[in-house]
């Protein structure tokens, strides 16, 4: 949808206004989950942060008639490259769509009441793959006193969420994704009896350990195998932190980043997500890759796959496979892999039907070698 840019009539005041509208379709990583008919509203507020890393951008907005009150929430972008020049302070007014489980703004129009060549995005600090995690303390669901180191000798997938979170692609679709993941891996016990599953609730004021036993209960959680905590606004901010999670309360409700983490039976961290965009059957078959004896895990060549090409980013450096059943690995499945040299990229196109060979690293599998059919 084309639009034009322009600037506001002369006035005596000084204060200049930037007017500025940028609409375009990237590529996405992954296919979109099943999405139900597409609501529509307009919104109008102020940019409070743009997380370039998380690929979100926080609004104090208005209330939206006919959906939520006037709050602050994080909302992603149909086209994430408005990231780039928007500055905490503007004005801005959408279209927010709401689409099943994903949500998203597009039709985006922001008016910059200063221009301050200061304004700099806020971006954390983060733990980098083979780091270990440090020990923390929480209480689950069931008022027991938790610690990571408890689950040394287990592998433990990790997100943060709070149960009042009204956006369906964010606390909501962490809850789906962490029982869709408890499916997947139920099926195979020893699997099973090497894993844990913890979500983390970033509202400890309210996600007190009987609600989130209610909320447990109602997604069908496996106490046993799934821990959902709580603590202290300290000893949540602590763990949250060092993830790289950036939260905090805004009203009722409480404005967040995610951050989704695989570590190791040795307490490592393996892997960090830090959106929505990644999926369930991805962690499984980490989990599988990582539950491997050394002597088993893959040949020289690594773990050998055959599909189509879906798609390329030569952005993000992956590509999208449409692939059959990957032996000692994972069912069939569409996954995005990133590759390991960015040569591979120019191997093949989309469409074409290709050999190719995996190897798990500690950032999470990596296409090696590729070859068309």
């Amino acid at each position: 949808m084309p639009t034009n840019m322009g600037s506001g009539p002369r006035q005596s005041a000084t204060r200049a206004f930037l007017l500025f509208a940028v609409i375009s379709i990237l590529p996405l990583a992954c296919r979109p989950r099943a999405t139900g008919p597409e609501q529509r509203y307009p919104i109008k507020g102020k940019v409070v942060n743009v997380d370039k890393r998380g690929s979100v951008v926080t609004v104090a907005h208005e209330p939206i008639a006919g959906y939520m009150e006037a709050m602050t929430m994080p909302f992603k972008l149909k086209d994430s490259a408005l990231l780039d020049v928007m500055a905490d302070g503007d004005r801005l007014q959408a279209t927010l769509v709401v689409a099943g489980a994903r949500s998203w703004l597009e039709d985006v129009v922001v008016v910059r009441e200063s221009a301050d060549p200061g304004a700099t995005s806020v971006n954390s600090i983060e733990p980098k793959p083979g780091d270990e995690v440090p020990d923390f303390a929480l209480v689950n669901q069931d008022c027991k006193r938790i610690t990571l180191r408890q689950y040394r000798g287990r592998m433990v997938v990790l997100t943060f969420i709070y149960t009042r979170c009204p956006l369906p692609d964010y606390c909501p679709l962490m809850t789906e994704n962490f029982a869709e993941i408890e499916k997947a891996i139920k099926s195979d016990p020893e699997l099973y009896s090497k894993t844990h599953l913890l979500s983390i609730s970033v509202d400890p004021e309210y996600d007190k350990p009987k609600v989130l036993r209610d909320y447990a209960a109602a997604h069908g959680a496996d106490s046993a195998h799934w821990d959902f905590a709580c603590g202290t606004k300290d000893e949540v901010k602590k763990v949250a932190t060092y993830f790289g999670m950036l939260y905090w309360l805004e009203g009722d409700q409480v404005v967040h980043s995610l951050r989704t983490a695989i570590m190791g039976a040795d307490g490592r961290l393996v892997k960090l997500y830090r959106g929505n965009e990644w999926k369930p059957e991805e962690i499984a078959a980490e989990l599988r890759s990582l539950a491997r004896p050394a002597d088993q895990q893959a040949n020289s060549d690594g773990y050998h796959g055959v599909g189509v090409i879906d798609s390329i980013d030569r952005v993000g450096a992956f590509l999208q496979i449409d692939h059959e059943d990957i032996k000692d690995l994972m069912p069939a499945m569409n996954m995005p892999y990133h590759v390991k040299d960015r040569s591979l990229l120019d191997v093949a196109a989309p469409g074409d039907k290709v050999d190719f060979w995996l190897e798990s690293t500690p950032s999470g599998l990596v296409v090696t070698k590729i070859q068309k059919r």
